[in-house]
């Protein structure tokens, strides 16, 4: 597996605490676990959301009504392309 190098910058008492805590041969396995399962909380966070918002779509018809309507304007402030061009923003 590739890796990249990223820099973090941590406060002293905390990175005191990680050096003293955390082999120096296993710190980049460490982070790197930690950073994975903080980003899958999110992820998974970011997908009930997503269904939540889903379902409620689903279940009031108003609300999909409502959100038609907005879809109507997402061309608003947009001027009509030419042939062969992509819309411009006014």
């Amino acid at each position: 597996m590739s890796t990249q190098q990223i820099l973090i910058r941590l406060p002293e008492d905390v990175a005191a605490r990680f050096k003293a805590a955390v082999p120096a041969r296993q710190r980049n396995k460490f982070i790197a676990d930690l950073v994975a399962s903080a980003v899958a909380r999110q992820e998974d966070e970011l997908t009930r959301i997503a269904v939540a918002v889903t379902d409620e779509e689903r279940s009031n018809p108003e609300l999909m009504q409502e959100m038609r309507d907005w879809d109507a304007t997402i061309d608003d402030g947009m001027e009509a392309p030419a042939a062969n061009e992509k819309p411009q923003a006014r």
